[in-house]
């Protein structure tokens, strides 16, 4: 049931921010492809990453802001 409201909620086009927590620059990103509950992703830098869309938007055991977020 999550899987399917993540789905929902991250279409092509939704913006990200990659939060690797201290030290290290948040990142951003546009979703430019989904396929199978992967979202393919194009980093403003020119890097792209593939992230499963059950890890967008997860929060950490402890309550760190660390992960991929939508913005």
């Amino acid at each position: 049931m999550m899987e399917i409201e993540r789905e929902n909620m991250i279409k092509i086009g939704t913006k990200v921010e990659f939060n690797y927590g201290a030290m290290h620059p948040v990142e951003y990103g546009v979703v430019t492809k989904i396929e199978n509950n992967i979202a393919t992703i194009k980093g403003d830098v020119g890097f792209v990453e593939e992230i499963n869309l059950v890890r967008i938007n997860e929060n950490s055991v402890n309550g760190s802001p660390i992960g991929v977020w939508t913005i």
